[in-house]
C-alpha cells in the first residue's frame, strides 16, 4: 500500500503520539519537580529529543554535573541514534540539505521502529517526515504540558511520578509485535533475548550499553552468516 500523504502518517503515527504525550507529561513533571524552568522543557524537546537523556538530564543538571559529563552521558546514551540515520532511506528525502539533516535528527527509537516495519519502496519523503514532525510536535505538547503542570502535581504524587514510564515500554511492545508480524524472524528475537540477558547481568548503568553492544554484534554475525550462504544469482538468470 502506498504510503504518501500527511494523513497517511498521522493514522500510522497514532501510537507514537499516545505514547509520546504520556510519557512527555511526566519527563515534562520531573523536570519541573526539580526546580528547573519550565520552557527547557521545549527547548530539550527540540534540539535534544531523546527521552532516554531528557529523564537523565534532569538529575544531572539539577546537581551542577561538569559539561563534559553530560555531554559524555549524552554519547553513551543516544549514540544508538547515529545507527539509525545510516539505515533510514534518505533516498527519499528530496528538496534540500535541511530536509535531510532534520530527516536524520528526529528519527527516534519509536520512530525507527514504525518506519523499519513498513516497505521502504512505499514510503515518500513527504510521509517520512510527517511521521517524524507530528512524532517530534507530540513530544514538545507532552513535555511542556507537563513541565507547566509538573509542580503542583510533582507536590501531590512525589516519586511516583517516575512510574509513567511504563508506558515507554508498552510502546516498544506493541511495536515489536507489529514487526514481528510483517518480518518474523525468529533468529533476530534469540539475539534479543541473549542481548537482554547480558545488559540484565551486567547491570548498573551500563545495562542499555552492553545489550546494545551485543545485539549489534549479533545482528552483524547473522548477517554475514546469512550472507555467505546465500545462493549466487547467475547474470543470465538475472536476465530471465
Amino acid at each position: 500500500m502506498r504510503m504518501s500523504t500527511v494523513g497517511d502518517a498521522a493514522r500510522d503515527a497514532v501510537p507514537i503520539i499516545i505514547g509520546y504525550l504520556t510519557l512527555g507529561l511526566a519527563a515534562g513533571m520531573l523536570l519541573a519537580a526539580a526546580g528547573l524552568s519550565w520552557w527547557w522543557a521545549p527547548v530539550w524537546s527540540l534540539v535534544i529529543y531523546s527521552g532516554t537523556m531528557q529523564m537523565l538530564l534532569v538529575p544531572l543538571v539539577a546537581a551542577g554535573q561538569p559539561l563534559a559529563a553530560i555531554a559524555l552521558s549524552a554519547c553513551f546514551v543516544s549514540g544508538r541514534h547515529v545507527f539509525y540515520g545510516l539505515g533510514f532511506p534518505l533516498e527519499r528525502l528530496r528538496g534540500g540539505l535541511l530536509r535531510r539533516l532534520y530527516g536524520v535528527h528526529a528519527i527516534t527509537d519509536e520512530v525507527y521502529a514504525l518506519l523499519a516495519a513498513k516497505d521502504r519502496r512505499a514510503m515518500s519523503g513527504r510521509y517520512l517526515l510527517a511521521v517524524e514532525a507530528i512524532s517530534q510536535a507530540s513530544w514538545v505538547v507532552g513535555t511542556t504540558a507537563g513541565a507547566l503542570a509538573g509542580t503542583g502535581l510533582a507536590a501531590l504524587l512525589g516519586e511516583r511520578i517516575e512510574l509513567l514510564g511504563f508506558v515507554l515500554t508498552a510502546l516498544f511492545v506493541v511495536l515489536a509485535i507489529e514487526n514481528w508480524r510483517n518480518h518474523p524472524d525468529a533468529a533476530v528475537v534469540c539475539l534479543a533475548l541473549v542481548a537482554s540477558a547480558a545488559g540484565l547481568a551486567v547491570g548498573g548503568s551500563a545495562t542499555l550499553l552492553t545489550a546494545l553492544l551485543v545485539l549489534a554484534l549479533g545482528l552483524v554475525g547473522l548477517f554475514a552468516l546469512r550472507s555467505r550462504h546465500r545462493p549466487q544469482v547467475r547474470p543470465e538468470e538475472e536476465r530471465c
